[in-house]
């Protein structure tokens, strides 16, 4: 039987759309090897962005990655400096992406993660952050954790958009998201945070081994709400308490 033109080309679309997710999926799993980490925690502290001196972001330098996810545009990243500090500008359009590093860290030595925070264009209020329709976010952090046995353990650290407080976690389905910040009436000013990772990886395994810190990234999107977001991300790094 012979097939119409019509028939084949959404054949060859379905085939192309499923090699892409493929290919999606294989560079998402290629991201979490943590045998490409760069960063090995050595000195008084380690640290993660240095927007202070501009790197090239796309393509990413040996030892970074952007977490693209499939069928969604990715989050337009540039360095700005903003009232005089320099920082990772992050805007999303109905998109989201990470934009990360490899590490091999052991969070027993370096447990507190500094950094600095402005938000910009939040996302608009009237989305229920606590379900997966609002799990939309300007600025975050994405970690993930390895446990004695190599098992992978991964969480966020998320500006809330004003359903959660400083110290709390939020969860969608069984993922844990630690709130460092948010609310509207914090958007604008440069905020100081700061998060103790150890305590984090203690809270969200109920384990009490030495993990590593595997992986680390700064995650922007508004795909569930469909808006726009910008948010900045300056000099960050992890310390000993």
């Amino acid at each position: 039987m012979q097939l119409s033109k019509r028939v084949w080309l959404v054949i060859g679309l379905v085939a192309v759309l499923l090699a892409a997710g493929a290919a999606a999926t294989l560079s998402w799993l290629a991201a979490s090897v943590p045998s490409a980490a760069v960063l090995r925690g050595q000195g008084q502290f380690v640290t993660v962005l240095d927007p202070s001196v501009p790197f090239q972001l796309e393509p990413p330098l040996p030892g970074w990655h952007h977490r693209k996810f499939w069928l969604t545009p990715p989050m337009q990243l540039s360095f700005a400096t903003v009232d005089g500090v320099p920082a990772l500008r992050c805007e999303t359009n109905a998109g989201g992406s990470i934009y990360g590093r490899h590490t091999d860290i052991e969070p027993a030595r370096f447990p507190v993660l500094v950094w600095r925070w402005r938000v910009e264009t939040p996302v608009p209020t009237g989305h229920d952050e606590r379900v997966r329709a609002g799990d939309d976010h300007p600025v975050r952090w994405f970690i993930e954790f390895r446990d004695s046995a190599a098992a992978a353990h991964r969480a966020e650290i998320i500006w809330s958009n004003g359903a959660f407080k400083r110290g709390e976690y939020k969860y969608i389905g069984n993922f844990p998201h630690y709130v460092a910040d948010g609310g509207d009436e914090n958007v604008g000013p440069w905020r100081d945070e700061r998060a103790d990772l150890e305590q984090i990886y203690r809270d969200i395994t109920k384990r009490t081994d030495a993990a590593r810190l595997t992986y680390i990234g700064v995650f922007c999107d508004s795909d569930n709400t469909k808006t726009r977001t910008v948010a900045y991300t300056a000099a960050s790094r992890l310390q000993p308490r």
